[in-house]
């Protein structure tokens, strides 16, 4: 879920992510740990004179070596990484999406400033250019991105109410089951 709204002028831009079968699978739980271990290093990268691109060069050693260590990419071959992950690790936050061309992600952080944080991974559902990742790895998609506001003495995660921790989401996913359809008997079943 891609999400975001506007408020006097300003935007937002949040994604999670969640198992849609209430729970995930172990292929599922271990992306998806990976991707929320580099969001939240990442985080506490964000802070006065760190830039966007040594934060997402810090992502992308994390991610390579996940993966890696994954069986998803081979030694060696973290050129595969941008097949999988084709998008930075965040953006400046404004009164647009991407708020401020002026703001290259080599300008050092101020205070006030907003950028997100969205780590993520994308495997196709076949194999792309010689990419080897294991079968139960195949079409998951995970991307956790929050909203982080630069402060004085650090940041503020803008977006920290909104679950993102795998017990989390499974509670929320699985509440109030009384209500059913056909259509979630069928994803139901499906998830079976």
């Amino acid at each position: 879920m891609d999400v975001g709204c506007e408020y006097h002028g300003y935007l937002s831009d949040l994604t999670r992510t969640w198992p849609p079968c209430g729970r995930f699978s172990a292929a599922q739980e271990e992306l998806y740990s990976l991707i929320l271990e580099t969001n939240k290093e990442c985080i506490k990268l964000c802070k006065p004179g760190t830039s966007i691109r040594e934060i997402h060069h810090h992502s992308v050693k994390m991610l390579i070596s996940g993966f890696q260590e994954l069986g998803i990419i081979g030694k060696g071959k973290s050129i595969q990484y941008n097949y999988l992950n084709p998008t930075s690790i965040g953006h400046s936050l404004g009164m647009d999406i991407h708020d401020s061309t002026s703001l290259t992600s080599d300008k050092p952080l101020e205070p006030g400033v907003v950028i997100t944080i969205e780590p993520g991974i994308y495997i196709p559902s076949v194999p792309i250019l010689n990419e080897k990742a294991p079968d139960r790895f195949r079409g998951i998609g995970i991307r956790i991105e929050d909203e982080v506001l630069i402060t004085e003495n650090g940041h503020e995660v803008l977006t920290a109410s909104v679950p993102k921790e795998i017990p989390h989401l499974t509670t929320l996913m699985n509440m109030g089951g009384g209500g059913s359809t056909t259509e979630s008997h069928e994803v139901r079943a499906a998830c079976n």
